[in-house]
C-alpha cells in the first residue's frame, strides 16, 4: 500500500496520525528515480535520454507532430489537452514528488472515456510521440511523466461505483481518499494504501498492499475485471474467463506495459470498527524490538497488520517504533501487543503505547493524514482532474528502495540495519527503514496465479529518505543505496514493483521472477510495436 512513512520532520511517526510504510504507492507509469550523480540517478537520466531520442529522432522521422497537429488532437478530444503554451501547464506537468519538476512532456490529455484514449494513441503512432500514462502521479522514477512525452491522464475517470452484488466499478483515475469515502458510505473496502492522492489504478496493477492486507490480500487479489484500452485503440474488457492471460499479467505487472487501464472491478469486503496501535521503545532496546517483531508480525492472526519503524534523527538518537493495526477486538490487540513485548528475548514494556478503537473510515482518514479535513480538502488543491478548489495536500521531495525477504534477519542483519540508520543520523540525513509484515491472506495465494510472485515474503522493507523541495539530494541518495547495498545480502534479492527502482540491474527478475517469461509473451500480444515501451523498465 504506501510507498513509505508520511514524511513529518526528523522523519519520525507521530502517534496522532500513526504514519504508515503503507501508503504512497501508485505509479500509473512505474516509478523511483533520482536526480543527483549515483546509480540510481544515472539510471534514471539514461531512461529520459532514452525517451527524448525516441522523441526528438530515431522513430520521429516518420513525422514529428506539428502545432496544428497537436491544435487538432486537442480539439478531437472531449477531454482537456494542456500545452506547454497553456496557463494550466505548470501544474499539469508536475507529478508529486518535486524531484521531477523539471520534466517538460510535450502535452497531458486529460482523458474523459475510451475513445479520448484511442484518439491519443493514434497519435502517437502517427507521429511516433512517446506516451506516459499517468493516474495519481506518484511514480517512484518519475515515469508517469517525461521529456517530450504525451502524457495519458485518467484522473477524470474517477466515478466510484455503489457496489451491487459485492462488486464495485471504480473509475481509473480514482483517488484513494475518494475510494474510501465512497464505498465507507455502503459499509465496504477493498484492501488498498493510505496516501490520499494515489490513483487506484496504480496502486493496484503493482500489487497493492496496506493495513488490510493480511486480512483481505493484495489489492489485486481483490480485482475481478478491468478495462483497458491497448495499443491499437481497441477497448478489451478482461477477467478469467476473458483475455485471462491480460487480467493475470495486469495483477502485479499493470503499470504501463499494456495498455490504458479505464476500469476496475473489485470484490468488496466489509468495513468494521477497527483498532490503531502505535508503541515507541527507546533506541538501546531497538535490536530487541526487531528481533521480535520479525518473529511476530508475520506469523499473526490474519486480523493484524503491523510495521517496524527505525528512524534516522539528525542530531538526535534515532527512534524504533511499531505501528500495528486490526480488524479484531481492543483486547485481541493488546494481548497480541503484550506477547510482543514479553516474548522470550523482547524488548520487555514499551515506553509509550497508545490503543485507539475507531470506525474503519477513521481510521483510513487517519492514516491519510485526513482526520481534520474534509474529502474535498484532501486533495491537492486547483482546478484540473484529480485536483479540488478546497484541496490542501502538498507534494514531497523523496527516494525509496526496497527488499523483500523470505526469512528473519540474523543478528548480523538486524546490526546492519542499525548500523545504517545511525550513519544516516551522523550525516544529517533525514531517512528511515519500515519493515511491514506480510504473510496471512497475501501468502495464500500461489506464487504464479498473479504477476506479482512475492508470494513467500515474510516481510518486506522500503528504505526512504525525504530532504527539502530545493535542497541537494546527493548525501541522502548515496546513504540511501549505501544501505540498499548494505541489506541486499540479508534479503531473498526482489524488490517492490511498486516502489520502482532505476538503480537495479536485475529489475526483471527482482520484481517478476518466475513470472517474467510469461509476461513477456503477454506483451508480445498486446503490444507488439512496443507502444507502451517508453520507460528503462518496460516489459
Amino acid at each position: 500500500m504506501k510507498r513509505r512513512t508520511l514524511l513529518q520532520a526528523g522523519g519520525g511517526l507521530a502517534a496522532a496520525s500513526v504514519a504508515l510504510a503503507t501508503g504512497c504507492d501508485n505509479k500509473t507509469g512505474k516509478a523511483g528515480a533520482a536526480s543527483s550523480g549515483t546509480a540510481t540517478e544515472a539510471a534514471a537520466g539514461a531512461g529520459a535520454a532514452q525517451t527524448n531520442a525516441a522523441a526528438a529522432g530515431g522513430g520521429g522521422v516518420k513525422g514529428r507532430a506539428s502545432q496544428s497537429s497537436w491544435t487538432a488532437l486537442g480539439k478531437s478530444l472531449d477531454g482537456k489537452l494542456v500545452r506547454a503554451s497553456d496557463a494550466a501547464y505548470a501544474t499539469a506537468r508536475r507529478l508529486y514528488n518535486t524531484r521531477y519538476d523539471t520534466l517538460k512532456p510535450s502535452a497531458i490529455a486529460y482523458v474523459k472515456h475510451p475513445a479520448d484514449i484511442a484518439e491519443c494513441l493514434a497519435f502517437a503512432r502517427r507521429y511516433d510521440t512517446p506516451v506516459a500514462i499517468r493516474s495519481g502521479g506518484h511514480s517512484y522514477a518519475g515515469w508517469s511523466s517525461g521529456n517530450n512525452k504525451l502524457i495519458v491522464d485518467v484522473s477524470a475517470l474517477s466515478k466510484v461505483g455503489a457496489p451491487s452484488g459485492g462488486i464495485t466499478r471504480i473509475g481509473a483515475g480514482a483517488k484513494l481518499i475518494d475510494v474510501y469515502e465512497g464505498l465507507g458510505a455502503h459499509g465496504v473496502t477493498i484492501p488498498g494504501g493510505s496516501c490520499p492522492t494515489v490513483g487506484i489504478s496504480g496502486l493496484t496493477l503493482g500489487g497493492g498492499h496496506g493495513v488490510v492486507s493480511r486480512a483481505y490480500g493484495l489489492t489485486c487479489d481483490s480485482l475481478v475485471g478491468a478495462t483497458l484500452v491497448t495499443a491499437d485503440g481497441k477497448t478489451v474488457d478482461c477477467d478469467k474467463s476473458r483475455h485471462a492471460d491480460l487480467f493475470w499479467a495486469l495483477r502485479g505487472a499493470g503499470n504501463g506495459n499494456f495498455g490504458v487501464v479505464t476500469e476496475l472491478r473489485f470484490r468488496t469486503h466489509p468495513a468494521p470498527r477497527a483498532v490503531m496501535a502505535y508503541m515507541t521503545w527507546p533506541w538501546a532496546k531497538a535490536a530487541k524490538v526487531v528481533a521480535s517483531w520479525q518473529k511476530w508480525g508475520p506469523v499473526q492472526a490474519d486480523e493484524i497488520w503491523s510495521a517496524c519503524h527505525l528512524d534516522a534523527r539528525p542530531g538526535n538518537t534515532p527512534s524504533v517504533s511499531i505501528a500495528a493495526f486490526s480488524l479484531g477486538s481492543y483486547r485481541e490487540l493488546q494481548n497480541a501487543i503484550d506477547k510482543l513485548a514479553d516474548q522470550a528475548g523482547g524488548p520487555g514494556p514499551a515506553k509509550s503505547v497508545r490503543l485507539t478503537p475507531t470506525g474503519y473510515l477513521d481510521a483510513m482518514e487517519s492514516y491519510a493524514g485526513c482526520s481534520s479535513k474534509s474529502t474535498a480538502q484532501c486533495h491537492m488543491p486547483g482546478s484540473l482532474p484529480g485536483h479540488t478548489g478546497a484541496g490542501q495536500l502538498g507534494r514531497e521531495t523523496y527516494a525509496a528502495r526496497s527488499h523483500f525477504f523470505d526469512r528473519s534477519l540474523s543478528t548480523a542483519g538486524i546490526r546492519t540495519l542499525m548500523d545504517q540508520i545511525e550513519a544516516g543520523g551522523r550525516k544529517g540525513v533525514n531517512g528511515n527503514v519500515a519493515l511491514t509484515a506480510l504473510g496471512g491472506a497475501v501468502n495464500r495465494v500461489g506464487r504464479t496465479d498473479t504477476a506479482f510472485v512475492h508470494r513467500g515474503s515474510k516481510f518486506l522493507a522500503q528504505y526512504l529518505t525525504s530532504w527539502p523541495a530545493n535542497g541537494s539530494p546527493g548525501t541522502r541518495t548515496a546513504w540511501l543505496n549505501s544501505f540498499h547495498d548494505a541489506m541486499r545480502r540479508h534479503s531473498s534479492g526482489a524488490a517492490y514493483q511498486n516502489y520502482t527502482d532505476p538503480g537495479l540491474t536485475d529489475w526483471k527478475s527482482a520484481y517478476y521472477g518466475a513470472a517474467a517469461t510469461r509476461l513477456a509473451q503477454v506483451k508480445r500480444t498486446y503490444d507488439p510495436q512496443r507502444l507502451f515501451s517508453t520507460f528503462p523498465q518496460a516489459l
